[in-house]
């Protein structure tokens, strides 16, 4: 209960309401005051308890992982609830400083990751082609994939599981997740070992014919 309707219940303590008399417009309207301030504040307890509950479930249980191809919609929805969280936290007359200081560290880092993320969604990655396979960026599960048209030797798996991918037998391919790290490391792979690789194996052949 907020202190206000408190001290207007205090102004009528158990007194009952005389009918008839010149107070009773008075008393009913302070009664019916307190009463509203007193749902009015469960009302706004309610919702504090709501927004804190629904913040730290997005915080801690529903992990949020930069793969998920709606990480974008979840991250806003939980910044707006962080937000809202820090709001509360301020009409509190009792609140405390780290209080707030711990809310603006998670709606600052909050931010900083759906900017990373809608940074992302603005590259343009396009598809390469090698002798031997290709490379693309699956979108719908967030992966640049490298597909071979045969088993790779062992030296070029060893340089893929070196510079961060995995087989994905479901897949068909050998895939990292989607990011400027990965991009750089797809584009040393290209240059340095798929390419090369594959111009080695075509002069060796020609060296036979």
């Amino acid at each position: 209960m907020n202190s206000k309707a408190n001290r207007i219940l205090e102004m009528t303590p158990g007194q009952p309401i005389i009918v008839g008399h010149h107070s009773e417009k008075m008393a009913r309207r302070l009664h019916e005051k307190a009463w509203n301030d007193i749902g009015k504040s469960i009302e706004e307890d309610k919702k504090s308890k709501y927004y804190k509950d629904k913040a730290e479930t997005l915080e801690s249980s529903n992990v949020i992982y930069g793969d998920d191809p709606n990480a974008i919609s979840k991250l806003k929805e939980k910044l707006e609830y962080l937000e809202k969280q820090r709001e509360l936290i301020k009409a509190d007359e009792n609140h405390k400083s780290w209080q707030l200081q711990n809310i603006g560290a998670r709606i600052r880092e909050t931010k900083k990751r759906i900017e990373r993320m809608e940074e992302l969604e603005n590259i343009n990655f396009e598809d390469k082609e090698f002798v031997g396979g290709k490379i693309i960026h699956n979108k719908k599960i967030n992966r640049i994939q490298i597909i071979f048209n045969d088993i790779p030797s062992e030296d070029i798996r060893s340089n893929l599981k070196h510079n961060g991918f995995h087989w994905s037998r479901s897949e068909g391919a050998w895939q990292r997740e989607f990011n400027q790290n990965t991009i750089r490391a797809t584009n040393r792979l290209l240059q340095d070992v798929l390419n090369k690789e594959n111009v080695q194996e075509i002069e060796d052949e020609e060296e036979f014919e």
